[in-house]
């Protein structure tokens, strides 16, 4: 059999299949462009929260729904290095050594924010998880432990995060469009969390849009970050916690080259300011290759995503919540026959983790409400509230 009749069958469908997959990748973009009539710098002016909602849907559920949230993650953990954060988190004792508090306090952290920022604005679901996160704030912002500067902070990692990563590990670059829909969004859901936004040089006459406020916020938070972000004690006690539970899935051979890969990831002053040592040189270029490599097959050689990421579950008939996704312990996690027999749940099951429902009511398999969420003197006062 001549096989050069397959190649010269094959090789000129290669370059087809490289166009096709590059237009259909950017095409989702361009009708959002379009559809929505962000054309110029001066148009985002006229953007609405309802349009900023939209754009940030398709972001974090279609565009880039893995890196936006491992982003959303990664910013609470950014929050360890400011000293004044991580001083409170430890005396609360829910970040700790206990891998059981630890992910209870993850998991809780997650629902809300799920809750929160990912239902539409105003909805029932997505004011019971900001009145619920205000609550928990609350009991410590009115004793002075938090300070507005620490929650602006917060808020900015929150808002600025994604776009880092995205511009570090996706196959393109957010656009103005989606960079002033984030912009908007946030400054929305940083009201809503009563965040407080006098440090920005135009709180008084107000921000031409939603851009504007999010160059402000970054300006301010680096500046933040070379004033307060710092080494403590309390710093690397929350790191080293953290790095542990997230690497628990993790064969015990494999550990000490999960946390240099953690380490590879931070920037210079935070990993410092958590006193984890810089990684040996090889780990930067074997993470910029992948990185590339990456960055080329999404580009070139793979198609868009055509389901939606799926974050929320549908309330039971008690209005109950569930998890889908979890990390050892499976808080607030249904044990349907996907959840129990899924490779990853086996996989956590022989490092050490639970599997959904094999421990009675102990993870709370039933659901939660919104406002059970935090720590348990937390929970306990909301219901007496209630």
């Amino acid at each position: 059999m001549d096989l050069s009749i397959y190649w010269k069958v094959i090789l000129p469908l290669i370059p087809a299949y490289v166009l096709l997959a590059r237009s259909l990748r950017y095409r989702r973009k361009n009708e959002m462009q379009r559809e929505l009539g962000f054309a110029t710098t001066k148009s985002l002016s006229d953007m609405t929260l309802e349009d900023a909602h939209v754009i940030h849907d398709y972001l974090t559920h279609l565009e880039f729904p893995k890196v936006f949230s491992l982003a959303t993650m990664f910013a609470i953990f950014k929050t360890y290095g400011i000293p004044s954060v991580s001083k409170l988190l430890v005396s609360t004792g829910q970040l700790s050594a206990d891998k059981m508090k630890t992910s209870k306090r993850w998991a809780d952290t997650s629902a809300l924010l799920l809750e929160a920022v990912l239902n539409p604005p105003g909805s029932a679901r997505a004011e019971a998880a900001l009145n619920r996160v205000n609550f928990l704030h609350n009991i410590h912002r009115h004793r002075g432990r938090i300070s507005d500067s620490d929650m602006l902070y917060t808020l900015s990692l929150f808002a600025l995060e994604p776009q880092k990563w995205v511009s570090k590990y996706e196959w393109r670059e957010l656009t103005e469009m989606e960079l002033c829909a984030v912009g908007k969004y946030w400054c929305y859901l940083g009201e809503a969390f009563q965040v407080p936004y006098d440090s920005l040089p135009s709180y008084k006459k107000g921000w031409s849009s939603g851009l504007e406020w999010l160059q402000e916020l970054q300006k301010w938070s680096q500046d933040y970050e070379i004033k307060y972000m710092v080494g403590s004690k309390s710093n690397k006690q929350l790191a080293d916690s953290t790095i542990s539970f997230i690497l628990d899935s993790l064969p015990t051979a494999l550990k000490p080259w999960g946390k240099r890969l953690v380490a590879t990831l931070l920037e210079d002053r935070l990993r410092e300011a958590m006193g984890l040592k810089r990684p040996p040189q090889s780990y930067y270029r074997t993470l910029s290759l992948v990185v590339d490599v990456r960055k080329f097959l999404l580009r070139n050689a793979t198609l868009p995503r055509r389901k939606r990421a799926r974050y929320l579950s549908e309330p039971t008939e008690t209005g109950r919540l569930h998890q889908l996704r979890y990390r050892t312990h499976p808080w607030y996690v249904r044990p349907t026959m996907k959840q129990r027999w899924s490779a990853k749940s086996w996989r956590i099951w022989m490092s050490g983790g639970s599997i959904p429902g094999d421990e009675g009511d102990k993870f709370h398999p039933e659901g939660y409400l919104t406002q059970e969420l935090g720590p348990d003197y937390a929970r306990q006062k909301a219901l007496a509230e209630t």
